[in-house]
């Protein structure tokens, strides 16, 4: 997960197809997952205000937020109060802002 902060948007983009199929096939591993993107998340908004991988981590939850069945479960919307609104507070919102937004709608 630490390698979404590389410089090299090729390399982001790869990590972001071989994490996105480990998330579909290993259903056990979900929720890990999940809480690992929602600690990158939180270091980038309270602590360091930097991370280069923030929008392709987006992009990763825009397709689980599709696959999300409604009536929506608690760790869901926590989800969105404690991590995804929090992300509209750094300056740096203009390089992932589509994505967010995707996410939020």
């Amino acid at each position: 997960m630490d390698m979404f902060d590389s410089e090299d948007r090729r390399e982001r983009e790869y990590l972001k197809t071989i994490l996105h199929l480990i998330y579909k096939k290993f259903m056990v591993h979900r929720p890990f997952i999940r809480k690992a993107i929602n600690n990158i998340f939180y270091r980038f908004i309270y602590e360091t205000q930097r991370h280069n991988g923030i929008g392709e981590l987006l992009e990763i939850l825009g397709s689980i937020i599709n696959g999300f069945v409604l009536p929506l479960k608690e760790e869901h919307k926590l989800f969105l109060m404690r991590a995804l609104i929090p992300l509209h507070k750094p300056k740096s919102i203009a390089m992932y802002h589509q994505q967010l937004s995707y996410c939020i709608i």
